[in-house]
């Protein structure tokens, strides 16, 4: 494997480290059972944030500006989480209405997968300014513990 493709698998396993329980904190949010506004993602979001402070040795002010990074990349994605809702719905129903339409349908599947590329861009944005708040000892660790945890695809 080259170093390009070294250094791009070391930004997504970054990526996937810093973002994940953040998004599966947001996705839970619609999961919660009787929790209104959140709870359980929220909760669950704290989980991960409170590991990675121990771990990382955070400071309070570090959790505090990764907190605002997610923060903000949650409402600047939830207008497009919104046109997503019903896309796929959107897609059947021009299908359903004329079989043959299938350029009207195309462009619509277009116009969702331009929506899911702006959000996995504003994600790896908000993964690259969150790997800013750490320090390069706290990066240099992050990093090992990809290294450790996800075996062949960070090396």
């Amino acid at each position: 494997m080259n170093k390009k493709h070294l250094t791009i698998a070391g930004v997504i396993a970054a990526l996937v480290i810093v973002a994940a329980p953040f998004a599966l904190a947001q996705r839970m949010r619609g999961a919660a059972h009787g929790l209104s506004g959140g709870d359980l993602g929220g909760v669950m979001f704290l989980g991960h944030l409170q590991r990675a402070k121990h771990a990382l040795n955070l400071s309070d002010q570090q959790v505090t500006d990764i907190e605002n990074i997610f923060r903000d990349l949650r409402m600047q994605n939830q207008t497009y989480r919104d046109s997503l809702h019903g896309a796929m719905g959107d897609i059947a129903t021009t299908l359903i209405n004329n079989p043959n339409d299938l350029a009207a349908a195309q462009a619509l599947l277009d116009k969702q997968e331009a929506t899911e590329h702006q959000m996995k861009v504003n994600a790896l944005l908000a993964a690259s300014k969150a790997l800013n708040v750490l320090t390069p000892d706290q990066r240099s660790k992050l990093g090992d513990f990809i290294k450790e945890h996800h075996g062949p695809m960070a090396r």
